[in-house]
């Protein structure tokens, strides 16, 4: 059986390398981007089957860059998880109309994002 490709988005290396490690612990193939033009060369160069994706970025934010996914047919049917510090209630609404199919708050809380990328991707 293939490890599912989990690609995080988030221009922190803190939260890339502590979300990499704990996703790689349960067995998931992980890309990192730092920003939201990395993540689209990576996701044409391979789709992932879930992206974390922090709204707070240089260049795209995390929610343009997820209407565009939405928009683009390949990219479409991809699980999100806004993964923030941005705890407010426009942010959470904004990410799902956006097309979200989770938000999770920083500090990150390890127990539930497992949970929500394995809910996401089984």
């Amino acid at each position: 059986m293939n490890a599912k490709r989990i690609l995080i988005v988030d221009d922190s290396t803190t939260n890339n390398i502590l979300l990499q490690s704990i996703l790689e612990e349960e067995d998931f193939k992980v890309d990192v981007a730092f920003s939201g033009n990395e993540a689209i060369k990576l996701i044409h160069r391979q789709l992932p089957n879930l992206i974390l994706l922090d709204i707070m970025m240089p260049e795209i934010d995390g929610i343009s860059l997820l209407r565009e996914l939405r928009a683009n047919e390949q990219t479409r049917a991809i699980p999100v998880i806004m993964v923030t510090a941005k705890d407010d209630e426009y942010s959470r609404e904004e990410s799902m109309l956006a097309g979200a199919n989770g938000f999770l708050t920083k500090p990150i809380d390890v127990d539930l994002v497992v949970q929500k990328v394995k809910s996401l991707v089984s």
